[in-house]
């Protein structure tokens, strides 16, 4: 796996520890502390402060932090008290004991103002009606653009200043050595309102999961009882095909790890093969897909095409997978389904995951960075692009409409009224009353190979694909600048905003940082670490915490650290995947190693990838704009991009394209022209416009 590494610094304020409980000193020290994460000691540097003893008044700081969600807030409302390792007894309505043990240290009362269950949305709603008098510090989820936008406008304390006068010094030594943070946090002003929640840089997010076993079922013994009495009829006509055929320079040869090169002997189709098939049941589909595999590959076992550290299909052969698959749901079930569905998303608010598969149709490009409002992209230029309105777009489009028309794709993902997780559902009912099935979905590793799940699932490298114009293993996702974030209402003044300015610098120090990534020092394992599965050393959680969050949690310590404890909350600062690593599963960890040791290559803030034609394409964008007044406005009046409308025409395009039967009163598009034609009535050039101009005010 090409590393992906910025120059992430955890700097040093405190010594090895933090200062007793209710202390109103602070000694400045340059020691390292044994617990500092090898990872950002490999990678980083650090700033120390001279030694001086800072005397801290007592005060009194008012947070409104909104989530939408009572589980996540600083006060801990579960209805069972919580007994911490050393004898300590938290209740309902007290603050989570990371916040208690922080506000201690800092000579601090820390009042969670938050109406528990309210939106971020709400929140900033509300307290904009007051001008954000009410509290200090504000933050929530997808909440940065308005904190950059209200900022500007006066009222959130501009950070810039405590940046560059020393007030900050690790904060400002982060983006000292990660401009790229610095640029997507900069209002249209040039100044910094506030501190995202930024996730582990430079580590794959989510890849694709699937059940190991199938492709071994369906393809490792021809002499299973396949399904005879479920036909496939087929639209999708191929990608590799004719002139695009995948042989020789096109792809023939793939490396999916260093010193290890898969040759595919021919450039015969396998879609085309099985669209020619006169009967398309669940044993013709398997057996000429094993009959393909032979003939081309030099695998002993056919499944290795898909599953392992040398997989290496293209998306027609993924395709001729979940072809497959769908033919044969009583072998696959057994004999429990009538159906099996070989791709889902985790429910239908992850509906555009289905998009990522664009990357494997020529690296045509979906997101720009780790969300799904993320559609802007750069071009060869280096401008911005909508990449939902592209021509290359509309054609994935078709084919996934294609996959949809043939049932290759679960129908709940596109429900949005079915709030369900379909993940639970088709990987976690294999021995319930009512079982549901699924092969594949884009997921996290850690979450989604728990045998608490399913003990089968397992991550796979991506299909092997001509991406910017080199053959190559690539996932267009990795951890990123996230929305979420907090800051300083402009109102806090003399030892309140002192103590706040502390407090957001706080977490980019070794101290906040093994807080808020880890929990109370009393449960991080004094000179020990954990090994990763990408070799480095990461500070040991207790094994109360692992033995706690599988009581409380059912094993999630990412889940019980935040909900019970208060740490991982998304607030400002630089996530670290120590504590992710250590509860993963062995599937989980085999799919680390195989994904660290691949070729996989991922977009990045600034770090490149194989030179292609387009020098732009592996750079995320920002993930959030900061606007100016007149733009928001021009945008509103004269486009509709972003109106919901806009995503729901490009689904019922993708519903009803292929059997061409969409309700009436359904708009799709039929054609390219129709698709282009609406965007260019939806006001394309001038958003697209509009944005290139807000980036570069960011950028300057």
């Amino acid at each position: 796996m090409k590393k992906m590494f910025s120059l992430i610094a955890v700097m040093l304020v405190g010594c090895s520890s933090l200062p007793a409980s209710n202390s109103t000193n602070v000694n400045h020290s340059s020691n390292i502390s044994s617990e500092i994460s090898e990872t950002l000691l490999s990678h980083g540097k650090f700033y120390s402060l001279p030694e001086e003893e800072i005397i801290r008044e007592h005060v009194t700081l008012n947070f409104q932090l909104a989530y939408g969600n009572s589980a996540r807030t600083m006060t801990y409302n579960k209805e069972e008290p919580i007994t911490l390792s050393d004898g300590t007894v938290i209740s309902s309505g007290m603050l989570k004991p990371v916040w208690a043990y922080i506000g201690d240290t800092f000579n601090a009362t820390f009042v969670d103002m938050t109406v528990q269950n309210m939106s971020s949305e709400e929140m900033i709603t509300t307290a904009a009606l007051d001008e954000f008098n009410s509290s200090n510090i504000y933050g929530g989820s997808s909440i940065g653009d308005d904190l950059m936008y209200y900022g500007a406008q006066g009222h959130f304390v501009n950070l810039s200043e405590y940046i560059d006068n020393g007030s900050m010094p690790n904060f400002s030594f982060y983006l000292y050595t990660n401009p790229a943070v610095r640029s997507a946090i900069t209002a249209y002003d040039g100044n910094i309102y506030y501190i995202p929640y930024i996730a582990e840089i430079g580590t794959p997010a989510r890849e694709y999961i699937v059940r190991e076993d199938w492709p071994i079922i369906l393809l490792d013994n021809n002499q299973v009882a396949y399904d005879t009495d479920t036909v496939i009829t087929t639209y999708y006509e191929g990608f590799y095909i004719d002139s695009n055929a995948r042989t020789g320079s096109n792809g023939g040869v793939v490396e999916p790890k260093a010193g290890t090169s898969i040759t595919k002997s021919s450039g015969e189709n396998i879609i085309q093969i099985m669209n020619e098939l006169p009967v398309k049941n669940g044993y013709t589909l398997a057996t000429t897909l094993i009959e393909y595999i032979n003939r081309n590959y030099s695998y002993q076992n056919p499944s290795e095409l898909y599953i392992g550290s040398m997989a290496a299909y293209d998306i027609d052969e993924l395709i001729a997978l979940f072809r497959v698959i769908k033919a044969n749901p009583l072998l696959l079930s057994n004999g429990l389904a009538m159906e099996v569905w070989p791709f889902f998303a985790r429910q239908s608010s992850y509906r555009e995951d289905v998009f990522r598969f664009s990357t494997y149709f020529d690296g045509t490009k979906a997101h720009g960075t780790d969300s799904y409002y993320a559609r802007l992209c750069f071009n060869e230029n280096g401008e911005l692009f909508y990449t939902y309105g592209a021509e290359d777009f509309y054609e994935v489009i078709t084919y996934l409409g294609d996959l949809y028309a043939e049932g290759l794709l679960y129908t709940e993902t596109f429900n949005t009224s079915n709030t369900s997780n379909h993940r639970s559902a088709l990987y976690g009912t294999d021995n319930s009353d009512t079982p549901s099935f699924g092969y594949m979905t884009f997921d996290w590793i850690a979450s989604s190979t728990n045998p608490a799940l399913n003990s089968n699932t397992t991550a796979v490298l991506p299909p092997v694909a001509n991406v910017n114009g080199v053959w190559q293993y690539y996932v267009d996702n990795t951890r990123s600048v996230k929305p979420d974030g907090w800051a300083i209402a402009k109102h806090t003044a003399d030892d309140e905003l002192d103590r706040a300015i502390e407090l957001f610098d706080f977490y980019f120090s070794e101290e906040g940082s093994l807080c808020q990534n880890y929990g109370l020092p009393m449960d991080i394992v004094s000179n020990q670490r954990y090994i990763g599965p990408d070799g480095y050393g990461y500070p040991t959680i207790s094994e109360w915490v692992q033995s706690t969050s599988l009581e409380l949690a059912s094993g999630d310590v990412s889940t019980f650290l935040r909900d019970w404890m208060g740490s991982l909350m998304p607030i400002g600062y630089q996530k670290e995947i120590g504590a992710e690593y250590q509860t993963t599963s062995a599937n989980g960890i085999k799919s680390w190693e195989i994904m660290n040791n691949s070729k996989i290559n991922y977009p990045s803030y600034g770090f490149g990838g194989p030179a292609g034609d387009n020098s732009y394409y592996y750079d995320l964008t920002p993930t959030l704009f900061s606007l100016t007044d007149r733009q928001i406005t021009e945008i509103s009046a004269n486009t509709t991009i972003d109106d919901a409308n806009t995503v729901e025409f490009i689904f019922n395009t993708l519903l009803y394209s292929a059997n061409r039967n969409a309700p009436a009163g359904i708009p799709v598009a039929y054609s390219l022209e129709e698709y282009t034609a609406y965007f260019a009535n939806a006001g394309i050039t001038l958003y697209e416009e509009i944005y290139n101009a807000a980036y570069k005010a960011m950028s300057r």
